[in-house]
């Protein structure tokens, strides 16, 4: 008797035990940590190095260059988004023959911008643009350059954004001009797997500007369609100078992302 009692006691404290390890499993499931961070890894998050990644590939006959003298171009059709901290310039000139075919140019998914002033706020594009760069060639020498602007999330969180001393009519856009010249791709693990999760949403495409002097202004009220991409900027940091990314925010993003597939 003495014992099927101990026995029936003991099932008794095993279910109460399996049922309250039950209660508390999803709130370990959120904050299980699924993209560890990379805070400390070189050119990110408080790190002055340069950051981890392999040399741009561009196609024969395809360079960049310098274009110190032109102004920012608000034209959305040269804008290439899906994230929008700031945007840099790239200036692409064509050598190849006037007359041949345009070349398309890749910009791979983690390309990453190596600030070169501004503290050092290197920049990351989570998305894959193509770029048609003609072989055209201007009336009395020399080559059309084609210029085009790439949004940027930024990889270190403490340091300032790169658009702060703008003058003149660039100071309502977010863009950093002639500051970025060095173009990777980044290998950093973390990273990599964060894009995965990023990658392949067409509706995250930037189809607007905002005014970072306007942001400023305490009765600034963030444009619905900004919202999104603050939350993915406040994940990227998560991985770059906090702590990783959590199962919980994971799981979050995601479903808000399937209506920008």
């Amino acid at each position: 008797m003495i014992k099927y009692l101990f026995g029936t006691a003991a099932l008794i404290l095993l279910l109460t035990s399996c049922a309250k390890d039950d209660a508390v499993l999803p709130e370990q499931h959120d904050y299980k940590i699924v993209i560890p961070p990379s805070n400390g890894n070189p050119g990110i998050g408080d790190s002055e190095e340069e950051p981890l990644g392999v040399g741009l590939a561009l196609p024969q006959g395809i360079r960049i260059v310098e274009r110190k003298d032109h102004p920012f171009d608000p034209d959305l059709g040269k804008l290439y988004a899906h994230a929008n901290f700031f945007y840099v310039d790239i200036n692409f000139v064509n050598d190849r023959m006037p007359g041949t075919p345009p070349v398309t140019v890749e910009l791979p998914a983690g390309l990453v911008g190596v600030s070169r002033i501004h503290d050092k706020q290197n920049g990351l594009s989570i998305e894959k643009h193509l770029i048609t760069v003609p072989p055209t060639e201007r009336y009395g020498g020399g080559r059309d350059t084609t210029t085009v602007y790439i949004g940027m999330a930024c990889l270190n969180k403490n340091r300032s954004m790169p658009w702060y001393d703008n003058i003149g009519p660039e100071q309502v856009f977010p863009i950093s001009r002639n500051n970025y010249h060095k173009f990777i791709v980044s290998t950093d693990p973390n990273l990599r797997k964060l894009l995965e999760l990023l990658l392949g949403h067409p509706g995250l495409k930037v189809n607007a500007h905002w005014d970072p002097v306007a942001a400023h202004e305490e009765d600034y009220v963030v444009p619905e369609w900004m919202k999104i991409h603050n939350e993915i900027q406040d994940i990227i940091w998560d991985v770059t100078d906090g702590f990783g990314l959590t199962q919980g925010k994971m799981d979050e993003l995601k479903e808000k992302l399937k209506q920008y597939r």
